[in-house]
């Protein structure tokens, strides 16, 4: 007694408690006749055959409601077969009473599981457990199917939220101690007079203030692009937003020695949010700018089938050893430096692919033939708007 899971929940239950109480009427109306046939087999079985043919001719003659029939089946002694009609129903009624109660409660166990399975998994959720419940079971009506499926999506954006709560007090945590035992040992030594309230020390003091503020811009950044969502993009001139980041950051590369190969394809237009996408790009430049200064830089921006594709190619020291698909986790880092000048945040490449994954793209860091490092960002073309 399964139903169907395409049909509605209410539904169901409609049918289960149909099909029980059309079962229950039949079995109270015919089982009482099946008795009274079956004692009378009974009774026959136990005479012998001179018995039962004198019975089935008198059957013949004067029916099963004559008297004749009737005087003849008492001198075989049928009277000790005789049941009590009232007494043969109630005990009927009470059994069929009784399977009727057991089936119900199996149907409604059926339909209620699912829902208790997610009860249990909503107090799970409650009390810290992040654990998508289990599939519901085929028999699962469409509400419930329903239900499951919102539960696992929240559950999935609490999981995010708390992973974006550790990222922040790990960032947090783990960068901003070193500019404030900085800022604490120059507050002791002006306090002791060790330094002289100078210029030159409160320009210091600013840039420790400078690094957590960009570390905290960085932070938020990241946990902006994890939450970005593909609805709410647009349209976007990915050709046009790549010159404007290459002219904007164009002093940055003479000075550090880079000549920029531009091979910018005109009008590739992208889905996703012009601001995210411009932090991504940036991101994506001054990783060269910091690993690969002095070295030439190649970028260029094509369609590839139904994508866009941004290729950073350097011709620095290229990736560490490993994975290079490693250092796109938060707070990896190409060396083991702290220092925010070397070894950055950590968190560069980390948002880069959080705003790829957000708009249906994808980062690949590869190795370049010529050893230096190869970043590609991949973004799917935006659809040709409609000729109005």
């Amino acid at each position: 007694m399964s139903p169907p899971s395409s049909l509605p929940l209410k539904v169901q239950i409609a049918l289960l408690a149909g099909v029980i109480a059309i079962a229950s009427a039949l079995a109270t109306s015919t089982l009482p006749g099946a008795v009274y046939a079956l004692r009378d087999v009974l009774f026959e079985a136990s005479l012998n055959e001179t018995a039962r043919a004198q019975l089935r001719a008198a059957e013949a003659q004067f029916g099963t409601c004559g008297p004749g029939y009737g005087t003849l089946r008492s001198q075989y002694g049928f009277d000790a077969w005789r049941l009590n009609y009232h007494v043969v129903v109630g005990v009927l009624g009470f059994a069929v009473a009784l399977l009727t109660a057991v089936l119900a409660w199996w149907a409604a166990a059926r339909v209620a599981s699912p829902i208790e399975a997610l009860a249990r998994a909503a107090r799970r959720v409650a009390a810290g457990e992040r654990a998508v419940a289990s599939a519901p079971p085929p028999a699962a009506g469409a509400e419930v199917v329903a239900l499951h499926a919102d539960f696992a999506r929240m559950t999935a954006a609490l999981k995010a939220a708390d992973d974006d709560l550790r990222l922040r007090s790990a960032a947090l945590a783990h960068d901003i101690r070193t500019p404030l035992t900085i800022m604490k040992g120059r507050l002791i030594g002006l306090r002791e007079q060790v330094f002289a309230p100078d210029a030159g020390f409160v320009d210091g003091l600013l840039q420790q203030v400078a690094f957590i503020d960009h570390l905290v811009s960085e932070v938020n950044a990241l946990s902006d692009a994890r939450a970005a969502q593909a609805g709410g993009s647009e349209a976007v001139d990915w050709s046009a937003l790549t010159r404007q980041a290459l002219a904007a950051l164009a002093p940055e590369f003479q000075a550090a020695g880079i000549e920029v190969r531009a091979d910018i394809e005109a009008d590739v237009v992208v889905q996703a949010d012009s601001l995210r996408l411009n932090r991504a790009l940036m991101n994506v430049l001054r990783n060269a700018l910091r690993y690969a200064p002095g070295a030439p830089l190649r970028v260029s921006l094509c369609r590839q089938g139904p994508a866009a594709v941004l290729r950073c190619e350097d011709a620095g020291p290229g990736w560490p050893a490993g994975d290079p698909m490693a250092l796109a986790e938060p707070f990896a880092r190409g060396e083991s430096s702290r220092s925010a000048d070397t070894g950055g945040n950590g968190l560069g490449l980390s948002i880069v692919q959080a705003v790829a994954a957000a708009y249906g793209g994808r980062l690949a860091l590869v190795r370049g033939t010529l050893g230096g490092a190869v970043v590609e960002l991949h973004l799917p073309l935006a659809s040709a708007p409609d000729a109005s």
